[in-house]
């Protein structure tokens, strides 16, 4: 694909003016507009409409971002995320930003009130339904007011460090990607220089837009607001200038200062996704050597496989193009690069709770005694890892935007956490805006090799985790909702909580839930307990297992999916058999009795408690 400096975009909205002048689209001229007062905002964008069409608006919410088919090819999956769906989506979030957000100026001469301008970045993965659907990005936040800046080809975390990075310090940000979603899938990741929406700013939005949606096919357009530019910027050469910047400090090599990865053998598998730029913008550039390095060129399709550090194949293929080349670290982003996973000279695939004990024992060294946020799939042996380095560890809700709100709010209550991850690999940093960024992670890593390089230990990085234990058994199934689209999220949360009473009811023996301890930061957090909760946005519960034979031999998790409709089940167990045992206590004593059958498809859970079997 195309860099973000070449070909000049187009936009739907015909009055649209594109800067070419290259100087001019880094640094454009500051302008103020004037704006409706509130009362016409809410009249052109409100409706009590409570259709189909609205509520197919609001499933796009997936969380705290958007999601949806945007391509047809997906068996019993309609195309929802449509031009005219994104577009509505847009300009809701303009209207957002300015209304809610912005600052107002009082002219002078008029004593009128106006807003200054509110500016917008978009960036997008390679998915081949992104170059479409950016236009209708444009014209909806055009439509809304907002001066709007095109990256191009990006990476999620580059689309917040966009709000933040001089001189550009826009006041929001979109990405447009679907992670490890399928190529036919595409959505909305919203920031602004706070960092990420929280699900209940994205449901604001989308109930916004969907009312508009609404107003729109009954022939109700609205006002266009203002008449803006669309200027393309080439901001990924910034942000990697800034990734270089940060090594060659910390290193601050004693011989080759601008050079410091000199000597380094590192393979980048970027999955045709958006990544390829960190090895040449970032990795060549410091004297890594990247020969052998894999799927850099982006391509929509993700023709090898899926761009997930998660995913076997890529996995497979990295540890063998290490071993082959002999390297020093072999490197797996998803698509839009907020995750990452690595490989040790070895040929250890460092993934999971494996990434979080490594990040673990590099932050624990910077900042001993600090607390470790996860989501509560983590392992019993994980904990004791981050405990036996001096570390607290807060088990937290799943889902990495609730991992990362967690970190947030014990460091505002004066609980110093460092370092917020989930299994999946999204991972974020106290000293880097609490962003979810991959590349950082993996920046952080390379710092410590070279560091360990220079002390002469030549260990490895892998080094770092020998003393985390793997649990026996472990084992991920899915249930799946079986209703009409709009009711699966009702359902999957009334089935949650239904396991939820049965505990508390004593119907499954030797079962507790895992709540809040005394020492809640150490023995897990899974409920809020401060004077501000955070909302829920999925239903989710996690229980210890205990017999008289083994004591406490296990866990298991049931969540609610924000993605598609179904629950997740997670067992671990350190003893053999444990998870099929669990299983089975949860087919025999909740699943089958509840009535739940009518509603839930628990086939998976039936073929593993009785024949051992995931298929």
């Amino acid at each position: 694909m195309a860099s973000s400096t070449t070909t000049p975009a187009t936009t739907t909205t015909p009055s649209t003016t594109l800067r070419r002048d290259h100087r001019r689209s880094l640094f454009p001229p500051r302008r103020t507009i004037r704006f409706p007062s509130a009362s016409q905002f809410e009249t052109i964008s409100i409706s009590t409409d409570n259709t189909e069409d609205g509520d197919r608006i609001r499933r796009l919410q997936n969380g705290s971002d958007v999601r949806g088919v945007a391509l047809e090819g997906e068996k019993g999956r309609k195309v929802d995320l449509t031009p005219h769906a994104v577009e509505v989506i847009a300009e809701s979030f303009g209207e957002w930003l300015i209304k809610d957000n912005a600052n107002v100026h009082v002219n002078s001469n008029s004593n009128e009130e106006s807003l200054k301008v509110v500016k917008v970045s978009l960036g997008r993965d390679p998915r081949i339904s992104g170059e479409r659907l950016s236009k209708a990005v444009f014209t909806g936040l055009m439509r809304a007011g907002c001066e709007v800046f095109d990256m191009g080809l990006a990476t999620t975390p580059a689309c917040f460090m966009s709000t933040v990075l001089p001189p550009f310090s826009y006041d929001a940000s979109i990405m447009m990607t679907a992670s490890h979603l399928p190529y036919t899938r595409n959505g909305l990741k919203f920031f602004t220089k706070k960092g990420g929406l929280t699900s209940l700013d994205v449901e604001k939005i989308c109930d916004r837009a969907a009312n508009k949606y609404v107003n729109r096919s009954m022939g109700i357009n609205g006002v266009i607001v203002s008449t803006t530019t669309l200027t393309r910027v080439n901001f990924m050469s910034a942000y990697a200038k800034h990734l270089r910047g940060i090594i060659m400090e910390r290193i601050n090599h004693p011989l080759h200062y601008d050079t410091p990865l000199k000597g380094l053998k590192v393979i980048v598998n970027a999955g045709n996704g958006s990544g390829g730029f960190f090895t040449k913008d970032v990795l060549d550039p410091l004297g890594a050597d990247t020969s052998g390095s894999l799927n850099l060129e982006p391509d929509g399709t993700f023709p090898n496989h899926i761009p997930n550090p998660e995913d076997p194949i890529a996995m497979s293929l990295t540890q063998a193009a290490v071993l082959s080349h002999k390297a020093d670290l072999g490197i797996v982003f998803d698509t839009d690069v907020d995750r990452s996973g690595v490989v040790d000279a070895t040929g250890t695939a460092i993934n999971g709770d494996k990434l979080i004990a490594l990040m673990s024992a590099i932050v624990l060294r910077e900042h001993p005694n600090t607390t470790i946020v996860t989501d509560a799939r983590t392992s019993v042996a994980l904990t004791k890892f981050i405990t036996d380095l001096g570390g607290n560890h807060c088990l937290y809700r799943v889902g990495y935007r609730n991992v990362i709100d967690k970190g947030v709010q014990l460091n505002k209550d004066y609980i110093e956490t460092h370092l917020m991850m989930e299994t999946t690999g999204h991972g974020a940093l106290k000293e880097n805006y609490f962003l979810d960024d991959g590349a950082y992670m993996v920046v952080k890593i390379l710092i410590e090799m070279v560091r360990m390089k220079l002390s002469g230990n030549e260990e490895g990085i892998g080094s770092h985790i020998k003393g985390l234990a793997e649990p026996l058994e472990s084992v991920e199934l899915r249930i799946n909702i079986i209703t009409q689209p709009k009711y699966a999220k009702e359902k999957g949360a009334q089935a949650v909580d239904a396991l939820k009473n049965y505990i508390e009811d004593g119907q499954l023996e030797g079962w507790e839930l895992d709540g809040c301890g005394d020492c809640w930061v150490s023995e897990g957090c899974l409920v809020d307990t401060n004077d501000t909760p955070a909302a829920v946005d999925a239903h989710m519960y996690r229980a210890r297992v205990v017999d008289e034979k083994n004591g406490e031999y296990g866990w298991v998790h049931l969540r609610q999916s924000v993605h598609n409709p179904n629950i997740a089940l997670n067992l671990q167990s350190c003893i053999h058999g444990g998870c099929q045992a669990m299983a089975k206590a949860l087919l025999d004593k909740f699943l089958n009795p509840s009535g739940l059958a009518e509603v839930l498809d628990f086939s998976q859970v039936n073929d593993f408690a009785l024949n051992g079997c995931r298929d």
